[in-house]
Parts: C-alpha cells; sequence; structure tokens
C-alpha cells in the first residue's frame, strides 16, 4: 500500500485520538482535584453535543455555538459538584463513584425521553471537501478537532502553570490540607476543577457529533477515555492527551491488521500488558509515603 495511505490512516487515528483525549483530560481534572472518579462524564459529551443540535436548529453560527456549548457545560459541572457531589463529599469513594454513575444515566435517560435513540447529523464547521496536502486527503473535520485538541492542552498547560487558581489546584491536588492552611479554599477550586471538567466534555461531544452523529449513546466515548486515562497514568494531563492519542491509533490500524471486529479489542490488550510492565501508565509514578 502507498505511503499516502498509511498517513491518511495516521490522520484519522490521531483526530479519533484527540476526541479520547479529551474525554481523558475532562476525567483526571476532578480526580486530580477531588478524588472524584466521574463515571458520567461520557454523558456530559452527549449533553454537549445534543446542545449543539438545539443551537444549530435555532439557526445560531458555529462560533456562537461553540461558546453557548462551552458556557453551558460549565454550568452543567457547578451545578453538579455544588448539589450533587459535595454534600455526599465525605461518602465512601465508591459511594461517589455510584452517585456520578446515576447521574450520568439521569443525563442519558433524559434525552431518551425527548429525543428517543434517532441519530442526528451535525455539519461541521468547515463543510466537507477534503484538504489534500502532497497527495494526502484529509477531512477538515479531522483537522479542526486536532487543532482544538493541541490549543485546549495549551490553554490548560497556561492555566495550571500561570494563573493562581491553576497553581491552587495544583496544590489541592497534592495536599489539600496543606493547601488550605496557605489559604486556599478547597471548595472553590473542586467547583473550578467540575467546571473545567464539564466544559472539555461538553466540547469533545460538540467536536465528535459531525464525526459519528448524535445519539444517546456518544457517552460511550468514556470507555476509551479511561482507557486512555490509565494508559498515561490517570493523574497525568500529558499522559492523558498521549494515551488517547495512542488508543486512537491502535484503533484507526488495528481496522486493517486484525479487521473491525477485534479493532475494539486491541487498545485494552495493549493496556493490559502495558500495566503488566508498567503498572502506573506511561507518564504515572509510585507513591512515596514517608514514615
Amino acid at each position: 500500500m502507498p505511503l499516502t495511505f498509511y498517513l491518511q490512516l495516521a490522520i484519522a487515528g490521531v483526530s479519533v485520538g484527540a476526541i479520547y483525549a479529551l474525554v481523558a483530560l475532562a476525567i483526571v481534572i476532578p480526580f486530580k482535584a477531588s478524588g472524584v472518579l466521574n463515571f458520567g462524564q461520557g454523558e456530559v459529551a452527549t449533553l454537549g453535543a445534543y446542545t449543539a443540535l438545539i443551537l444549530t436548529q435555532s439557526g445560531l453560527a458555529y462560533p456562537v455555538i461553540a461558546l453557548l456549548v462551552i458556557v453551558t457545560g460549565a454550568v452543567v459541572g457547578v451545578i453538579v459538584e455544588r448539589l450533587l457531589i459535595r454534600p455526599i463529599a465525605s461518602a465512601p469513594p465508591f459511594t461517589i463513584v455510584i452517585a456520578t454513575f446515576a447521574i450520568g444515566l439521569a443525563i442519558k435517560s433524559a434525552i431518551q425521553i425527548h429525543w428517543g435513540d434517532t441519530t442526528f447529523a451535525l455539519a461541521g464547521p468547515f463543510g466537507d471537501d477534503p484538504v489534500i496536502v502532497g497527495g494526502v486527503r484529509m477531512n477538515p473535520t479531522s483537522l479542526w478537532i486536532v487543532f482544538c485538541t493541541v490549543a485546549i492542552t495549551l490553554l490548560l498547560a497556561a492555566f495550571f502553570r500561570f494563573a493562581r487558581t491553576g497553581k491552587a489546584m495544583r496544590a489541592v491536588a497534592i495536599n489539600p490540607e496543606a493547601a488550605t492552611l496557605m489559604g486556599v479554599r478547597v471548595n472553590g477550586i473542586y467547583r473550578w476543577a467540575w467546571a473545567i471538567s464539564a466544559t472539555i466534555g461538553a466540547s469533545a461531544g460538540l467536536l465528535v457529533a459531525p464525526v459519528v452523529g448524535i445519539n444517546p449513546e456518544v457517552g460511550q466515548l468514556i470507555l476509551r477515555g479511561l482507557v486512555a486515562a490509565v494508559l498515561g497514568g490517570f493523574t497525568s494531563i500529558q499522559g492523558a492527551v498521549v494515551g488517547g492519542i495512542v488508543v486512537g491509533l491502535l484503533e484507526t490500524f488495528a481496522s486493517i491488521t486484525v479487521g473491525s471486529t477485534f479493532k475494539n479489542l486491541t487498545p485494552f490488550i495493549v493496556l493490559m500488558l502495558l500495566l503488566i510492565f508498567r503498572p502506573y501508565g506511561l507518564f504515572g509514578a509510585r507513591d512515596v509515603h514517608r514514615v
């Protein structure tokens, strides 16, 4: 097969992996800040996709739609954290995990009641005409997904490095008690973490909608997001991004080597093999407890 064919596969794999990376980021951020594993994050992506659908049917321009999806995600994140997660913050971790799972089911059920299981199409912001560079045909929507993922990752890196709230969030992730003694409002940091997480999740739903369509099963993205997060180290921002890209590439190239039937198994098999030799993922590290 020609080299251009593999280049096109690589681009497709990176664009799919970019979506997985966003979902992984949306999982990792609240986990780092508050220790809560949000199993409802997939449905936040679904909510973002349906929000885009409603706004598109209203005739709004894509930049306005994107902005409103981001705002909606942030509001949903704040509401969930304040009204549903914070009251049970002292409960056992497993209880909180089940609560997030229930929140996701509630969102999915509400969507199914109103829209059913119908799949809706959503046009990409730059149409469907391929971009051809050096004989390689690239979908403009795929390029847009990659661009947005890179932009979001860079913004997060700058936020955590330079912004006061970002530094406080890093401090809370390391030691909440010490951060509190230093004057950091931990509850406010948790609220920020959930808002950012839901914003990224809703953005992932907006970006993936033109590729897979809009239906209640968009939330299944969380399975690949979890694999990407674990592969990268689960508490690592850069690990989540790299893990997502790796999962996307594995799936794409597996589709032509082992067939579409088994391609979905490939990332899980690779993950299990990796964890045998590196239990903390690519960028994870063993916790050291001094006594």
